[in-house]
């Protein structure tokens, strides 16, 4: 018997692209149902999708996943597998995190995105979130991927759609409006009330459908959190915008502690550190130096430093291209491995004050 295609509804974004399975596709009359819901069913292959009418089932026609640069290549290319994703630089802008691939962690040259299932299903997820216009959570450790998923997820949509809101210390509600104002480009000079400035806010962001993304949403307070929700809820159908909040743990606990938060959650999604599995089957994708290492050497190194996590791995990465330039050496053999190694971690675990 054969198997039915996996099909699922996707939104139509802005210049007629459709994202399905981590890939964007394209096709000329998707222009015309820019906004429009489609049911997208799986092609022959992985270069094709079919597409219907969700209310009527007809047949509308076959849309082609769209040409990638071969130095990023797209998650067709890679192994897709369970994991966490690669990481970027902080501070980007909107601009920054849409219409480009996102940055990998310290510019590490010829490194590519590894496709990996954490990817995959964080794009999947932001766009089911958008669609939806509803509030998501994305949180893990520091240096698994969250914010380059993120980022590469919101690459098809329009940057002017895109509010980014990063705060480097503890934010509070009026750090909040102040850079939405900023960020929504609004003239004149910020209204001195709360009551009066919030009202400003809401009719600006009922105006479009923007998506608010908090980065590093473990700065926020509950009172921050519940000032986002106060400025969702305000709004209705397809005028609310859609919320990614994105960060650590702490983040996450605030959240799920707070049954009026907590219930507004439309997905969660952990991102954890790779699977020794995870690692061998991803790193010799991640990077050309690692292509032809042994399994045993990058186990090694995972064990020693990588954590299974990309940012550690482009950290041991970056010291062995410069251990090799300067040892004017071809290929990594333990001896480099160890001594990047060294660089990339403390020789000792450091103790906390409360332990001394």
């Amino acid at each position: 018997m054969t198997p039915t295609p996996p099909r699922a509804q996707r939104t139509v974004h802005p210049h007629g692209h459709i994202q399905w399975q981590g890939r964007t596709y394209h096709a000329a009359f998707t222009l015309a149902r820019i906004g429009e819901r489609v049911t997208v069913e799986a092609g022959t292959g992985t270069d094709r999708i079919n597409l219907q009418d969700p209310a009527t089932g007809q047949h509308l026609g076959t849309a082609h996943a769209t040409p990638t640069s071969p130095a990023t290549p797209t998650p067709a290319h890679c192994t897709a597998t369970q994991g966490a994703a690669t990481m970027t630089t902080p501070t980007p802008t909107a601009a920054e995190i849409t219409g480009q691939d996102p940055d990998f962690y310290l510019d590490l040259p010829d490194a590519r995105i590894v496709a990996t299932e954490a990817l995959i299903e964080a794009g999947e997820n932001i766009a089911d979130t958008i669609d939806a216009r509803a509030m998501s959570c994305i949180y893990g450790d520091a240096g698994l991927g969250k914010t380059f998923s993120v980022h590469a997820a919101l690459k098809e949509v329009a940057p002017d759609l895109v509010l980014l809101l990063q705060f480097r210390a503890r934010p509070t509600p009026r750090d909040i409006r102040m850079e939405l104002f900023d960020v929504l480009h609004l003239e004149g000079k910020p209204p001195a009330h709360p009551s009066e400035f919030d009202r400003l806010l809401k009719r600006s962001l009922a105006r479009r459908p923007y998506i608010l993304v908090c980065d590093e949403a473990q700065q926020f307070s509950r009172e921050c959190f519940e000032f986002v929700r106060h400025l969702y809820d305000t709004g209705k159908g397809k005028s609310r915008p859609a919320v990614l909040f994105v960060g650590g743990e702490e983040c996450y606990k605030t959240l799920y502690n707070e049954p009026a938060l907590a219930s507004r959650i439309y997905i969660w999604q952990e991102f954890t550190p790779m699977e020794p599995a995870e690692v061998a089957k991803n790193i010799p994708l991640f990077h050309p130096v690692w292509a032809n290492a042994s399994p045993e050497l990058i186990d090694f190194i995972d064990q020693e430093a990588g954590g299974g996590t990309f940012r550690m791995w482009s950290k041991v990465t970056h010291h062995v291209l410069e251990g090799m330039k300067r040892r004017g050496l071809s290929e990594v053999d333990e001896t480099l491995a160890r001594w990047a190694i060294r660089r990339s971690r403390p020789a000792r675990p450091v103790r906390r004050d409360d332990e001394r």
